[in-house]
């Protein structure tokens, strides 16, 4: 068999595993009153690259969507209704996309929730738009994170911190 070969099925394998990607496979679930959460997203790392700014030297510029991870977009399910910083959200499984900027990002829910990147995105199919105000820490995040926390989605990545409050609808 020829090298190119070997190496070529070599890096098919490795990519197949989703834990020995570039931008790993993570998960996180919650219990908020009674309404299952779970998230799934590709965990890209910061490597040394300017990571959010004004331009295209940055890896995510600021004003241009983005699926928020890597790989496949991000998707949150949930199995009961609550309300996403106040706004109510539906049963469902939804992508999460962003459009992230220095003093204010926008998150978006979108149906279309099992799709590759940001590249069949349709704003048709949103069904929340709410916005969310970054906080800035001294330390990096090396690697890309969603959490459950105080009944609260969170993010970290690179120096950029932000949160989304979940409460049960009544």
């Amino acid at each position: 068999m020829p090298v190119n070969w070997i190496f070529l099925l070599l890096m098919m394998g490795c990519n197949a595993d989703p834990q020995r990607r570039p931008s790993p496979l993570r998960t996180d679930s919650t219990f908020i009153n009674g309404v299952n959460a779970y998230i799934e997203f590709s965990s890209p790392g910061v490597k040394n690259r300017e990571i959010f700014g004004a331009g295209q030297d940055f890896l995510v510029p600021y004003g241009v969507m983005w699926r928020t991870g890597a790989n496949d977009a991000t998707y949150i399910s949930i199995d009961g209704a609550v309300k996403v910083d106040s706004v109510l959200l539906d049963s469902g499984k939804y992508s999460l996309f962003s459009i992230p900027n220095e003093q204010e990002w926008t998150i978006i829910f979108n149906k279309e929730w099992e799709q590759w990147g940001s590249y069949n995105y349709k704003d048709s199919l949103d069904v929340l738009r709410i916005k969310v105000r970054p906080k800035y820490a001294d330390q990096s995040q090396e690697r890309m994170l969603f959490y459950f926390a105080d009944d609260s989605l969170k993010f970290r990545w690179d120096k950029v911190r932000w949160a989304i409050p979940f409460t049960n609808h009544p």
